[in-house]
């Protein structure tokens, strides 16, 4: 969603940075600061529109959560007239690793990856003690996702024996239902995230280049993104 206009972002910014240190002239160039104040306010509203479009999308994946939430009580209700206590403790406690195996996943791959773009970000040579952290941080979370995937293969493993089991006690329809409850609920997280890091990185990005421009400029968008 945001890789261009982050790309973008990042060449203005350097251009009013070398026009600000004087590798280009501002006298001569005034016309082209004009310009990359245009443009930024242009990728402003841009970025604007899609996050109120992402808006819009969480707003409908939260009902299809909801949904998929009511499906998986009726699931517990079936599972309940047919299995054990135990057995359904077992049910509860899958039901609870599927989501927790997922956000975790998701939560380190997601540190793992600012952490990968913070080092290429990185002049080769300088910030010699920032680096070392930065390596010492992605090793460890190497190591966490590691683990996080060992665990994963654990509650796929178990699953597998419980399903199997589910597969004889219910209907056929029940089955199915509980099959669509597990493969959504997995989904719809994945996709929260996904959206939830979009959101945060249009703010961010429109942060930025609302900081960078004159104050009136600012005023002037903030009128435009009120309308």
């Amino acid at each position: 969603y945001y890789k261009t206009s982050a790309s973008k972002a990042k060449i203005l910014n350097l251009i009013k940075e070398k026009i600000a240190d004087g590798e280009i002239s501002s006298e001569e160039d005034q016309d082209n600061v004009e310009d990359i104040n245009s443009k930024k306010m242009e990728l402003v509203l841009s970025i604007k529109t899609k996050l109120d479009e992402l808006d819009s999308m969480k707003d409908l994946l939260q009902v299809e959560m909801r949904e998929n939430e009511s499906l998986g009580g009726q699931v517990l209700k079936s599972v309940q007239d047919v299995c054990t206590d135990r057995e359904e403790e077992k049910y509860n406690s899958f039901v609870h690793d599927v989501d927790m195996i997922i956000n975790l996943l998701l939560s380190l791959s997601g540190r793992m990856a600012r952490v990968e773009n913070t080092i290429q970000m990185l002049h080769p040579g300088g910030q010699e003690r920032e680096m070392k952290l930065l390596l010492l941080k992605r090793n460890q979370l190497s190591a966490q996702l590691e683990d996080a995937q060992q665990l994963r293969q654990y509650i796929n493993r178990r699953s597998v024996a419980f399903t199997r089991l589910l597969r004889l006690k219910l209907t056929h329809e029940q089955f199915a239902d509980y099959e669509h409850y597990i493969k959504m609920k997995s989904a719809l997280i994945m996709e929260q995230r996904e959206l939830d890091d979009k959101a945060k990185l249009g703010d961010e990005q429109m942060h930025d280049l609302m900081e960078s421009l004159p104050d009136d400029l600012q005023q002037k968008l903030q009128s435009l993104m009120n309308e």
